[in-house]
């Protein structure tokens, strides 16, 4: 006797959360703000019904919080410090100035919630904790690699410099990457780390 298949899969309810998550940052990547519709989500979660949206998150906006908040700990973890201080801010530079990372999909995600963030109170106090933490982040790999020498400017105003560029470039790229190549975006991050901490990029470069 043939054993029975059940036709649909039981989801807890943390697995039903994050598939609805992953439809969200879909459509952000597939369409922009335009294509975060409740239909669209639920198409892309498998068919899910709109009922589950509202059960989970409590509204539309309520999920793209959680979208946001999952695209900031996945660029945090790409950028995540590991080995030592020069390691971690060459991890930096190589995860989110990538390929994969520097994608139309993901600039149209990033631009989406980005112009959410201007219309919506929670959502500007989520930007707000998430970038306090990514400074943080990057002064700690700054402090380190720096090795208690004095920096001709505080580090504080060094990793804002080095976030400020780093997000100049990826959008440049993002939007034209014929126009800057990878090896042109990494050259120049290196470039302004190392006027203050001397040399830190890979040794093969």
């Amino acid at each position: 006797m043939t054993a029975h298949t059940p036709k649909y899969r039981r989801y807890e309810a943390p697995e039903r959360r994050e598939m609805l998550v992953e439809a969200g940052l879909a459509c952000l990547a597939d369409g922009g703000v335009s294509g975060f519709t409740i239909d669209r989500i639920c198409e892309a979660a498998g068919g899910a019904s709109r009922g589950l949206i509202t059960h989970h998150f409590g509204s539309k906006q309520q999920l793209l919080r959680a979208c946001y908040a999952t695209a900031y700990d996945r660029m945090l973890g790409a950028a995540a410090p590991g080995g030592s201080a020069q390691t971690s801010l060459t991890e930096m530079i190589e995860a989110l100035l990538s390929d994969d990372y520097t994608s139309q999909g993901t600039l149209r995600a990033w631009l989406a919630m980005w112009g959410e963030v201007a219309n919506d109170p929670d959502l500007m106090l989520e930007h707000r904790r998430y970038y306090d933490h990514y400074l943080q982040r990057v002064v700690q790999a700054i402090r380190e690699a720096s090795d208690g020498r004095t920096l001709a400017i505080s580090e504080d105003a060094l990793a804002t410099l080095f976030i400020s560029m780093v997000d100049g470039l990826w959008l440049e790229r993002c939007l034209d990457p014929e126009r800057l190549s990878r090896a042109d975006v990494r050259q120049a991050c290196y470039d302004l780390l190392e006027a203050f901490l001397g040399p830190i990029r890979p040794q093969n470069d």
